[in-house]
């Protein structure tokens, strides 16, 4: 019986060696020491340059170190370890996160900065409350405004006195707010991870809808999977709606699959974004002042489980919802026509984000007095 493939006994031995060039830095280091960790290995990649940039300044006055779990990184003080090992990591006095771990580093502060811009439902229903119980193992949450810290507390229940939930803006919006001006002659199409939402995903209707928008448009499709679901669409896993998409569309040349780490440059050449509750929607209406459509194929369920979340109550604002495909014509058309008096709508509910252009700044002067109040 074989214990370890050759690729987990590689990871293993990476971990060791890690673990052991990190603790000496951590025991001989004259600073405070932050960790900060990307758990999941599909999503690392789009991140590690805001993340970076944002803990530039702290990086001059502490010894900052960053853990992942891909072999492709080769950045100074970036370490491959498995989450598993984390909990051996000594002298340590701050770990932080982008996605929610579940071990951790003893007795060291920990910082969860929430990787969405709104208060999207965190997962499935089903998972919700697990979901919930894991983000309570974290001293502190950061958040992009007041209004998403009173949403968490008011739907998600977080109330444990134990964790301060600060609202401190969305350095990731702050990061890639300086889009070029490009003319639009694309539509992109992002649906969210079709794993963790399969009751709303868009993804058994793909295809129809890219039909619907060449009967009424010339403009190019750009479609962008969510980078959890990017292997199932690069390796030709076994699932039949993916499998439609990719063997009608791959070589359409009105049709491209964005596969790249960062979404900067789609979203900058689009005029508008068709998603389903993915939270990217508002990222983009926030980034390009341009509009949304949602599609919502179970309006009714998502109504009667999201109806409080300011995701739910502000997608009409930024852009358009169609209920099926027999309404996207409708929905498409309303878009195209009316296409420029959503900046007005998106601007205002973008002005409810705390901190614009100044979140950086926030992130880090909260993360530097966290790291004053450790003895």
């Amino acid at each position: 019986m074989q214990l370890f493939s050759p690729s987990k006994f590689l990871n293993f031995v990476n971990s060791i060696y890690s673990l052991l060039v990190i603790n000496f830095k951590l025991k001989f280091s004259k600073k405070k020491t932050i960790f900060f960790y990307f758990p999941k290995k599909d999503l690392t990649w789009k991140d590690v340059d805001y993340i970076q940039d944002l803990m530039k300044k702290l990086n001059k006055k502490y010894l900052v170190l960053y853990g992942h779990k891909l072999n492709s990184i080769k950045f100074d003080n970036f370490y491959f370890i498995n989450e598993s090992f984390l909990k051996y990591l000594k002298n340590l006095n701050l770990f932080i996160s982008n996605y929610i771990c579940d071990i951790f580093p003893k007795k060291s502060k920990k910082i969860y900065i929430h990787h969405s811009l709104y208060d999207t439902p965190l997962t499935g229903r089903k998972n919700e409350r697990q979901t919930i119980n894991r983000l309570k193992n974290y001293d502190f949450i950061f958040l992009s405004s007041k209004r998403i810290v009173k949403s968490f507390v008011n739907i998600f229940k977080i109330k444990n006195k134990n964790i301060k939930i600060i609202p401190t803006g969305y350095p990731r919006l702050d990061f890639f707010n300086k889009f070029k001006s490009i003319k639009k002659k694309n539509i992109i199409i992002a649906p969210a991870n079709f794993l963790a939402y399969p009751d709303h995903t868009m993804i058994y209707d793909v295809d129809k809808i890219i039909e619907k928008i060449r009967k009424i448009s010339n403009l190019k499709i750009i479609f962008r999977p969510h980078p959890a679901n990017r292997d199932y669409f690069k390796k030709n896993y076994k699932n039949i709606y993916v499998n439609k998409i990719i063997s009608k569309y791959s070589d359409d040349q009105n049709v491209f699959f964005d596969f790249s780490e960062d979404y900067s440059k789609s979203y900058s050449e689009t005029m508008f974004m068709i998603t389903d509750l993915s939270a990217t929607a508002f990222t983009y209406s926030f980034l390009t002042f341009n509009p949304v459509l949602f599609y919502s194929p179970k309006e009714n369920l998502f109504k009667k489980n999201y109806k409080n979340l300011n995701h739910y109550k502000d997608r009409k604002k930024i852009g358009e919802i169609a209920n099926n495909i027999g309404s996207l014509d409708k929905s498409l058309k309303k878009i195209f026509k009316n296409h420029k008096k959503y900046y007005s709508s998106i601007k205002l509910v973008r002005e409810k984000i705390d901190f614009i252009g100044k979140s950086k700044a926030k992130t880090i002067e909260y993360i530097d007095k966290i790291l004053n109040e450790i003895n």
